[in-house]
């Protein structure tokens, strides 16, 4: 889902007009219109505001639920994902330097 989809779902399902979103923060209704349509991004100091008005955090707000991105990758996609959950920091780094010598060795 797109930045404007998600804020226009998360918007109607915290039941809110654009009209009322807007005023909650402190913005011109035009505006939640236009990040809605995706002419406009929501900026620094709007996306905190728009995110606790309607309940969410920033990741959420910008990439969707995790059941909805995960529905955008492909099968082989969210296999790496499984297989790397759990690992730390120094793993992840581990598997990706080795995953971009894999892909710079062309194999």
């Amino acid at each position: 889902m797109s930045v404007a989809e998600n804020i226009r779902k998360l918007r109607e399902e915290a039941g809110y007009t654009q009209k009322q979103l807007a005023e909650i923060i402190q913005v011109k209704e035009p505006y939640i219109s236009a990040m809605e349509r995706g002419q406009r991004r929501p900026g620094k100091k709007i996306l905190p505001l728009l995110c606790d008005a309607l309940g969410v955090d920033e990741k959420t707000m910008l990439y969707g639920t995790r059941e909805e991105y995960h529905r955008q990758l492909s099968y082989e996609e969210k296999v790496l994902l499984a297989a790397t959950e759990g690992l730390s920091n120094d793993q992840l780094r581990e598997a990706i330097q080795y995953m971009m010598k894999l892909k710079a060795s062309g194999e």
